[in-house]
Parts: C-alpha cells; sequence; structure tokens
C-alpha cells in the first residue's frame, strides 16, 4: 500500500516559516522568498500563479521600506476582462516589450519613509520613451541614477485584498506624473524584512484592476 503524500504547506505556513528563518538569517530569508517571486512569476498568466501572487500578496503586511530598493517585474496577470479601453491599447504592447524582447525600463524604487514620498529608479531606455510618450516631463538625474515618476505613500487597505493593510504608492494625487502614470496605484506588502512584494493597478472609471506583479528588495 503506497503510503499517502506529505500535504504541501499553504502560503501563509511558507511565509511563517519565511519570517521565523528571517530571526535567524535574514539574507537567506530574503533570498527565499526573492526565488519563491520569480519562480511563480515564471508561471504567469496561467490562473494557478495568480491565484499564489494573490494568496501571498494577502498574508503580507504594510511594506515598512527606506531608502533604495532593486527591483523586479513578476509577471503580468490575465487581466484584459474589465479593462478600459484604454489600457486595452496600452498594456499589449508593454507586455510585449517586458516579456518577449526583454526590455525593462525599470530598475526599482526609493523611498523616503519619514516624507512619506517615493521614486521610481529607472533605465536609459525609460528616459527614451518618457520623451516620446510624455515630451513634457522630466526625469532627473541623482547619484548617476535616473529618478522620476514620484508618489505619495501611506497606509492603508488594499483593493485587491481588502483584508490585507498595506503601503500605497499614489501616483494620482501628487499632481507631478504624466499621462499615463498618473492612472497607476501600487500596493506594496512586506513578506519578509527588506523584501516586497507589489500590485500594480489601473484606474479607470469603475475602479481599480490589476494589471501585474512586481517585487523589490533592499540589501541587508
Amino acid at each position: 500500500m503506497t503510503a499517502p503524500s506529505p500535504m504541501k504547506a499553504s502560503v501563509a505556513e511558507r511565509v511563517s516559516g519565511l519570517r521565523q528563518l528571517a530571526l535567524i538569517d535574514p539574507q537567506a530569508a530574503q533570498d527565499a522568498a526573492w526565488a519563491w517571486f520569480e519562480r511563480v512569476g515564471a508561471g504567469l498568466p496561467a490562473h494557478s500563479a495568480e491565484i499564489e501572487l494573490a494568496e501571498l500578496f494577502a498574508v503580507g503586511g504594510p511594506a515598512d521600506v527606506d531608502g533604495q530598493t532593486e527591483g523586479i517585474l513578476v509577471g503580468w496577470t490575465d487581466s484584459y476582462a474589465g479593462l478600459d479601453t484604454t489600457a486595452r491599447v496600452l498594456v499589449p504592447p508593454l507586455r510585449l516589450l517586458t516579456t518577449r524582447l526583454g526590455v525593462m525600463p525599470w530598475l526599482g524604487k526609493k523611498f523616503d519613509k519619514q516624507a512619506q514620498r517615493g521614486t521610481n529608479t529607472v533605465t536609459t531606455s525609460a528616459v527614451l520613451m518618457t520623451a516620446i510618450a510624455a515630451p513634457t516631463y522630466r526625469l532627473r538625474r541623482t547619484d548617476g541614477r535616473w529618478e522620476g515618476f514620484d508618489m505619495l505613500n501611506r497606509v492603508e487597505a488594499s483593493v485587491v485584498a481588502p483584508e490585507t493593510q498595506v503601503l500605497v504608492l499614489d501616483y494620482e494625487t501628487i499632481g507631478t506624473n504624466p499621462w499615463p502614470i498618473n492612472r497607476i496605484r501600487d500596493e506594496a506588502v512586506q513578506i519578509v524584512p527588506g523584501t516586497y512584494l507589489g500590485a500594480k493597478l489601473w484606474h479607470q472609471a469603475d475602479g481599480y484592476r490589476l494589471l501585474a506583479y512586481w517585487a523589490a528588495r533592499t540589501q541587508l
């Protein structure tokens, strides 16, 4: 008689284990969480991968982050249902650019926790793309990096996981961002110290729609 296989640990149980590991070896916990993001992200836009990321996001807490982070696009969701016409035009070329052509214009985010503000760190390709899409907007060169698309940060309930408190990265109300950046809301949760999972949302007339997941980490 074949012995029953052990039950797979739930997402919440795995996150709890990583948090226990972080008390002993923070770097190992960060590395494991990052590998988890990358593995599941590689499965997007499959429904199973999207469900796992949604569960992972929901067990996070508001990102407690200050300073420069390194970022990755975890992956795009199967997000076309319910998107407005503008997003249906914008999203496909962005997906093609980042997934098929391997062009990633975003490098990470920089946070000023005390001021409750932040900005995005981008590549030279982002500078060129911005010059075409928003010719009056100027990115800044700071400490050898291109920065821009500033945000205001606050903690509140997530719009995609209402029971979860998140750090909101608000590109709309700050009033300085060009279209379509000013239609974006990012939400960030902390999985283990220094390691964050983010949700990228599109604001349209009937509310918010989840477009993609991203991740960021600080140097421990």
